[in-house]
């Protein structure tokens, strides 16, 4: 089957549709495909996307906003009027274009993408037309499913598939040596936190929620992998509480690097919650990721994070505004070394048997088709 993918968030881009981009392509290649993505124009891409064992068409004009719909559809259009399946990653790019182009698409639903436009009469309209003319539309959680319906996507043609984690990376005594030199950790227990630095993360909170960890277990150390707005707020947050020395905020790392966190870390910390405008996590793919790593997690509670994190059995989920839960569930963890390696141990199996992206294109490619 020849699939099309247009999507406005693929590598380099960070993020979550950006990883739902990139390991969809390639499950779908692996699986026989003909597929060709058509993302966005960045330098020094090539070597990248020749990687590949599918076909990647760039198309300039990215930071032009919404104007970029235009670039891109002209890029686009050939390829997905040849196309056999489109695949909307974006319900407001390729998704609308697959609907005004006529050709058969899959359309997904994360969260704050459609969300974000309820208060809009026109748009909404437009996009539960393009929603309730797809093939089918895939949810990636239930709180997602939930909220499609309530913004008047038809129950009967959303399928819930939960995204997953790629293969945990193995990493050598050598790396693990070296992250610990760079970011001068030491020996004590590491709680490890990756994701976009921005309000409803909650990196403010849990660098609050350090402190009492920090009071039982001087030694430990916090890292917050990533970039954005907060970070300044959890360097003041670090700062104000007495924490600051044992805080590391070393930016965007390498995949290589991350994982090499991911497998000296003894709890992965998140508290995601809901920020000014509303918006939550759809689902969670760090949590996933952590799990590849057979690490607990402690996560709050938001949107579709209860169907990431299987409270009591892979981790612990929390409420996000509230420090001192935080903290408690992750000294729980750092207490008890068995009953971390042992939720850890359930979140790997899952990642193993479900949360992963093999089977999360094979149970899209299985519900192509049952609705006309």
């Amino acid at each position: 089957m020849k699939i099309a993918i247009p999507t406005a968030d693929y590598a380099p881009i960070e993020g979550g549709i950006g990883s739902v981009s990139l390991h969809l392509a390639r499950e779908l290649s692996a699986l026989g495909h003909t597929v060709t993505v058509i993302a966005p124009w960045f330098p020094d891409m090539e070597e990248h996307d020749a990687r590949e064992s599918y076909d990647v068409v760039r198309f300039k004009g990215y930071r032009w906003g919404w104007f970029r719909f235009f670039p891109m559809l002209l890029k686009s259009r050939a390829l997905i009027r040849q196309a056999d399946l489109v695949m909307g990653i974006n319900i407001s790019y390729g998704a609308v274009m697959a609907w005004l182009l006529r050709r058969p698409y899959v359309a997904f639903g994360y969260a704050y993408e459609f969300l974000k436009f309820k208060k809009m009469p026109l748009a909404s309209s437009v996009l539960r037309r393009v929603y309730n003319r797809a093939r089918r539309v895939i949810a990636i959680s239930h709180y997602t499913a939930y909220e499609l319906g309530e913004f008047g996507v038809d129950s009967e043609r959303v399928s819930v598939i939960f995204p997953g984690a790629p293969t945990a990376r193995a990493v050598t005594e050598a790396e693990i040596a070296e992250i610990k030199k760079e970011l001068v950790l030491g020996d004590g227990p590491l709680v490890l936190a990756v994701g976009r630095l921005i309000p409803r993360k909650g990196h403010a909170a849990l660098v609050k929620a350090f402190v009492p960890v920090l009071e039982k277990y001087p030694d430990a150390r916090l890292v917050c992998v990533g970039r954005g707005p907060s970070s300044a707020d959890a360097a003041r947050a670090a700062q104000e509480s007495g924490v600051r020395d044992a805080l590391r905020l070393p930016g965007r790392m390498s995949n290589r690097q991350i994982a090499a966190l991911y497998t000296l870390c003894d709890v992965f910390a998140l508290p995601t919650g809901e920020d000014a405008n509303g918006q939550v996590e759809g689902f969670g793919l760090v949590f996933a990721e952590a799990g590849a790593y057979g690490k607990p997690v402690v996560a709050g509670r938001s949107g579709g994070v209860v169907d990431a994190v299987q409270d009591g059995v892979t981790g612990r989920v929390v409420d996000p505004t509230d420090v001192n839960e935080i903290s408690v569930a992750i000294q729980y963890f750092l207490d008890r070394p068995a009953t971390a390696q042992k939720m850890g141990g359930a979140g790997k199996l899952r990642v193993e048997t479900e949360l992963n992206w093999t089977v999360f294109a094979r149970k899209l490619m299985e519900q192509v088709g049952t609705v006309s």
